[in-house]
């Protein structure tokens, strides 16, 4: 299993899979275009705040499996106030890559930075324009089968999405 755990992993796929499902189950459910965009917000925002939640928590038991380690061994310094090791000191100190390496002091080379920020760019506008119309298309597939007289179509689509993403979500956080 991963560093968060069996019950952590089957929490976040629980989660996924089911605001998945309900994102893709809406328009069987809430009539009003309004409603539904309102709601899909706070599908959002629920969903940025499970993860938030679950991120602090990951940090909050790293920083306690530090601690437990320190008063494992017999210190009773807390883990901030070690001392650093060389390799440590050598990091804070010196970097691993320095700002020329990257490209990021003095002047770009034949003009690398303005190529980099145009395709950062571009793949940020492809991604958006992807998902868009990959939700129009799941969203058209359901008003097909509504309209040929499926029962829930959109509910079926959700059901089936939420549970791809739920064993995604599970399988990818295990180790």
């Amino acid at each position: 299993m991963g560093r968060q755990g069996g019950h952590g992993a089957a929490a976040d796929a629980v989660v996924n899979g089911v605001l998945t499902g309900g994102w893709y189950a809406l328009p069987d459910v809430v009539a009003s275009r309004r409603a539904r965009g309102s709601l899909k917000v706070a599908v959002i925002v629920g969903g940025a705040a499970w993860a938030a939640a679950r991120a602090v928590r990951a940090a909050q038991a790293a920083d306690g499996d530090t601690a437990d380690a320190a008063a494992e061994g017999g210190g009773d310094a807390p883990a901030a106030e070690s001392v650093p090791t060389t390799l440590v000191a050598r990091m804070a100190t010196e970097p691993a890559i320095d700002a020329q390496a990257l490209a990021l002091g003095g002047n770009p080379p034949n003009g690398v930075r303005p190529v980099r920020i145009a395709a950062g760019v571009a793949l940020v506008v492809l991604s958006v324009v992807g998902t868009v119309a990959g939700e129009r298309a799941i969203y058209r597939w359901g008003e097909r089968l509504t309209a040929r007289g499926v029962r829930y179509a959109h509910t079926r689509i959700g059901l089936a999405a939420g549970g791809v993403i739920g064993l995604s979500t599970w399988a990818l956080a295990r180790d």
